[in-house]
């Protein structure tokens, strides 16, 4: 069986997870810029990351421009973000993607970020945000780690998920080798 890993990355985590489960799985991995997504079709097994802004995950509109080739594939996506992973969170970025059109599965996992590594509009942007969530009495308990991510990197590694994502990899993987053996 072949695994195809596709990431957009914005400040390294949605690289660094889609690298970790090509290495567990054996799966080719490659950066959505770039990449011909005909080729999706010679692949049993499709994975696509990307990078939360705004509710949105960023490149999966250019994947799913090519959903009605792949439909009939094991097509898995992740997400990751700022948000800790929640049930909610999961439901509402279902529903803002418009994922639940789609037969695939969807993880949600938490990622770094580093605010040197944005442009910079980005960056005045986010600085600004945070400036107005010290500032936010409603804030106190959080102030020291909210100025923090002014100047120092939040690094974060979802070891659950990614296990989560190569076990359903890899259980995919033994389902499509037993069907492709019944057949034969």
């Amino acid at each position: 069986m072949k695994t195809l890993i596709l990431y957009q990355s914005k400040c390294g985590s949605t690289k660094a997870y889609a690298e970790d489960i090509a290495k567990a799985t054996g799966a080719d991995v490659y950066p959505l810029k770039g990449f011909r997504l005909k080729k999706m079709k010679d692949y049993d097994t499709i994975v696509f990351g990307g990078w939360v802004q705004g509710g949105s995950i960023q490149g999966l509109d250019k994947f799913l421009s090519e959903y009605e080739s792949i439909k009939d594939k094991n097509v898995l996506i992740f997400s990751t973000g700022m948000a800790f992973p929640t049930s909610d969170g999961r439901s509402l970025l279902i529903e803002q993607n418009l994922l639940d059109m789609y037969h695939i599965r969807f993880y949600m996992l938490q990622g770094s970020f580093d605010i040197k590594k944005l442009r910079p509009l980005e960056r005045i942007l986010i600085q600004r945000s945070l400036t107005n969530l010290v500032n936010d009495p409603a804030n106190v308990n959080q102030k020291e780690s909210l100025e923090k991510l002014s100047s120092e990197p939040l690094v974060v590694y979802d070891h659950q998920g990614i296990d989560k994502i190569v076990r359903v990899i890899n259980t995919l993987s033994l389902t499509v080798e037993v069907n492709v053996k019944d057949k034969a």
